[in-house]
């Protein structure tokens, strides 16, 4: 694990040093280039499962993109870290800003106990602010991204899952939330480098393709993890740049690494998104109990998680934009060693597969 772990960072230092050169205009002064809003859900029905990460949703606030930090309409301070910090203010890219509210929950398969077994996964829940600073161009992203918040009671998970489930109607009772784990502050650090590797085909007005790879690092009490991945993109008209993709948040990364389209574009756009990714687990609160309290609660898993994902992306420039993607995952818990469900329940799942909807409003 460990040797994963240096290849990887390694591989995303090596590709922070060099970056290649990025032509043509960026489209700054396009009708095109606006404010978007975000709401984004993650959330495991999909898959008609109800355990692990069991749900999560965002609001996210990202700026139109400006030619620097030094003429960006953001604040002070974000502009000074968007100056100082290395690779963020790159000559030959454009900057945009965000910054997000979001909360994530976990539980255990069977959610009508109201005492968690031992070796089980605890009930918890998040809840986090997020900003990143990103700086792109047609061949290179660039995303740093800084998270607090709370785990723990003063998330209101609880209350959240309860009112979807109980007063909606669209689950289980869960019973099990008195015992969630304890209340501890959280803080993220994330990197994320991407790149273009190959494209073909026209972005504006016409079919295109392209793939990319990516690199990745986080550090906090919440999730410390190093990983790669790679992606694909194809249709009519899309987006030149770099899509996001599904972002819990805290643990993924918000962005928006993507151009303006010009004035002439078309406003509509469809894309078919396939991608891969692998990830070194080193340290979660979630899972690894926590260093800060005396919730020691540790739930037997793998140090390693892979994923694939599949989405489909429609566009509409001139308003919104509307993204649904489904993940799988490989096992992250290690199902042989978590309790076996009571007669008429399910075990919790090992796996972290889920379904996400962005929706982007543009103005």
């Amino acid at each position: 694990m460990l040797k994963c772990c240096v290849v990887l960072v390694g591989f995303l230092l090596a590709m922070v040093v060099y970056a290649p050169p990025s032509e043509g205009a960026f489209h700054l002064r396009s009708p095109y280039n606006t404010g978007i809003f975000r709401f984004e859900i993650d959330n495991d029905a999909v898959w008609k499962k109800d355990s692990n990460f069991s749900n999560g949703w965002s609001l996210q606030y990202h700026t139109p993109c400006y030619d620097g930090w030094d003429v960006a309409d953001v604040p002070g301070l974000v502009a000074w870290v968007g100056t100082h910090v290395p690779s963020m203010d790159a000559g030959d890219a454009i900057v945009r800003y965000s910054y997000g509210v979001g909360q994530n929950m976990l539980t255990p398969g069977d959610l009508s106990m109201e005492t968690v077994r031992n070796g089980d996964l605890p009930y918890a829940g998040t809840v986090t602010v997020s900003a990143n600073w990103q700086s792109f161009n047609r061949d290179v992203a660039r995303n740093l991204q800084v998270s607090v918040g709370l785990l723990g009671r003063q998330s209101f998970a609880k209350e959240f899952q309860t009112f979807v489930h109980n007063d909606l109607g669209m689950g289980k009772d869960p019973k099990g939330w008195g015992g969630q784990r304890k209340t501890e502050p959280l803080i993220n650090l994330g990197y994320q480098y991407v790149r273009r590797l190959a494209y073909v085909g026209r972005y504006t007005n016409g079919w295109a393709g392209q793939l990319a790879i990516e690199a990745n690092a986080t550090l906090g009490n919440l999730y410390t993890s190093v990983g790669s991945g790679l992606s694909a993109r194809f249709g009519w008209n899309i987006q030149e740049g770099f899509g996001p993709a599904p972002a819990p948040p805290g643990v993924g990364f918000y962005q928006a690494a993507f151009l303006p389209k010009p004035a002439f574009a078309s406003p509509h756009s469809i894309e078919m998104v396939l991608g891969a990714s692998g990830t070194g687990l080193i340290y979660s609160t979630l899972y690894d109990g926590s260093r800060l309290t005396d919730d020691d609660r540790e739930v037997s898993r793998e140090d390693v998680m892979g994923a694939w994902l599949m989405g489909v992306n429609y566009h509409y420039f001139e308003l919104f934009s509307i993204r649904a993607h489904f993940q799988v995952s490989t096992k992250l818990l290690k199902e042989d060693l978590i309790p076996n469900a009571l007669p008429g329940k399910k075990k919790t799942h090992g796996d972290v597969s889920f379904g996400a909807l962005m929706v982007d409003v543009y103005f």
